[in-house]
């Protein structure tokens, strides 16, 4: 009966051995899955962590796109109005120039010098200043005033220009001077026009 005692003393060891190694597994088998389930999780805050880095990201390209190329598009409207607005006062040019080569032209010359005359009279030592187109126009009025005449190499639209050295003043009524004012102030009422 021992033999039979020991048998049982095995098995009862045996089935308490079983119990413990599954209650061992069981443990192990409960760290496994909250060690994968920890897993998961981090995985899961990492993925969505990437996820808003990367839009992120895509935001901030998309913004300097889209900033890119509203830059260029306003700049391209620009060129064009600029393109415009130096069309426009090209033409106005090439219409002075035509002005200055008609028969009204003197009659303007004229004019100009009795407006100078009448802003500030004229002294001996007063000297009109022309283009070089407009000398011998210039004599002929130089001469009714008793006044000099002058070759000014930036006239070259026309107009002229009168210094009266004792005062130290200068009177400018050239076209070229009244083109660069009203292209100034032509582009100053449209601030759109500069960048």
């Amino acid at each position: 009966m021992p033999e039979v005692q020991d048998r049982i003393e095995k098995l009862g060891n045996s089935i308490l051995s079983d119990a413990q190694a599954e209650e061992i597994i069981s443990k192990a088998q409960q760290q496994a899955d909250e060690l994968t389930e920890q897993a998961r999780e981090q995985y899961r805050r990492s993925e969505e962590n990437e996820v808003a880095l990367d839009r992120q990201k895509t935001h901030t390209l998309y913004a300097k796109e889209l900033s890119k190329s509203d830059f260029a598009a306003h700049k391209s409207v620009l060129a064009h109005r600029c393109g415009l607005v130096d069309s426009l006062f090209e033409d106005i040019k090439n219409k002075l120039e035509e002005f200055a080569k008609s028969d009204k032209y003197s009659g303007f010359m004229t004019a100009l010098a009795e407006k100078a005359d009448k802003e500030q009279a004229f002294t001996k030592d007063c000297v009109i200043n022309v283009g070089r187109n407009d000398k011998q126009l210039a004599d002929d009025i130089a001469q009714k005033y008793g006044i000099g005449v002058a070759v000014d190499r930036n006239i070259e639209l026309g107009g002229l220009s009168v210094y009266y050295p004792s005062e130290n003043i200068y009177i400018d009524y050239t076209l070229d001077l009244a083109l660069e004012q009203e292209r100034k102030a032509f582009v100053a009422g449209h601030g759109e026009l500069s960048l």
